[in-house]
């Protein structure tokens, strides 16, 4: 049984398949195990850049923290 590349899979995934080529794989991923979870692999790696990019955007947004001072110069300025 021949499998899918990665690639090959990225184009069903996305739908830029032909018809024809969305067919037999849509198929072939029903029969293949194999394919099949490199399929649900991908769809769990896009969660997970999902997830990363989120947190990125949050740590990004929050204001800045100010600068620490010591405590030699917190009780100058006191």
């Amino acid at each position: 049984m021949k499998h899918y590349t990665k690639a090959e899979l990225e184009l069903y995934r996305h739908g830029e398949m032909g018809v024809l080529g969305r067919l037999q794989c849509s198929r072939h991923l029903r029969e293949c195990p194999t394919c099949a979870r490199r399929m649900k692999e991908l769809g769990d790696d896009d969660a997970l850049v999902g997830e990363l990019r989120e947190s990125l955007r949050f740590y990004r947004d929050l204001p800045a923290a100010e600068p620490r001072r010591s405590a030699s110069t917190r009780h100058r300025t006191s």
